[in-house]
């Protein structure tokens, strides 16, 4: 065999080897990226690949639909606004059966809103601090008034309008909503509403 021949089966055989060592040593590590990214999506936290959930992370709760925070929001500002002109009360009515129904009226719109603030917290929803700005007027008017006439202005308007609207508000919200708690706490709420309404109705 000539030296130039030598020469080139030694070079073959080196690339040969050089080419089965990499090929080894890539079989022996054949899905490092992918358990990188593996490891890299069940991070606490970490961003979902799913299209349709791009944007948000896996621990993240359901949102409430839209129907369901406009509700959540009335039916707060409605506890607020009877709470207040129920607290109005207590220092101006003349007939002492109004006043227990405003004391009725205090205490269990206290626990309605007991209830709204767990839905609050756990659907990550603030709610209304205050009266809604399209009741200030008839709180106004009531603060304005004292004796039979407050009786009868916080008898007619708080007692039987306003939960009448209370009821219908509840009523259609019971229909709409796919949200169990916000379902259950308008069933707990709805009878306590009607009472109202007729203890209202019966002064």
């Amino acid at each position: 065999m000539s030296p130039s021949t030598a020469l080139s089966s030694c070079l073959l055989a080196a690339l040969a080897f050089t080419g089965a060592a990499h090929a080894a040593n890539e079989a022996s590590h054949p899905a490092a990226p992918e358990r990188s990214q593996r490891a890299q999506a069940d991070k606490p936290g970490a961003r979902n690949s799913n299209p349709e959930g791009e944007g948000t992370t896996k621990s993240a709760p359901s949102a409430i639909s839209k129907a369901d925070r406009d509700f959540v929001t009335k039916a707060a500002g409605s506890s607020l606004y009877e709470m207040e002109a129920a607290k109005l009360a207590e220092s101006r009515v003349a007939d002492p059966r109004v006043k227990a129904y405003a004391h009725t009226l205090q205490r269990d719109h206290q626990r309605a809103m007991g209830g709204l603030k767990q839905i609050s917290l756990d659907h990550n929803y603030p709610l209304p601090e205050h009266a809604p700005d399209d009741k200030a007027a008839i709180l106004a008017r009531l603060q304005s008034l004292s004796g039979k006439e407050f009786d009868t202005v916080f008898r007619l308007q708080v007692g039987i309008e306003d939960h009448k609207d209370d009821i219908k508000l509840m009523e259609r919200a019971r229909r709409a909503s796919r949200t169990p708690d916000i379902r259950a706490w308008i069933d707990q709420s709805l009878p306590v509403m009607r009472r109202h309404l007729e203890q209202a109705q019966a002064l």
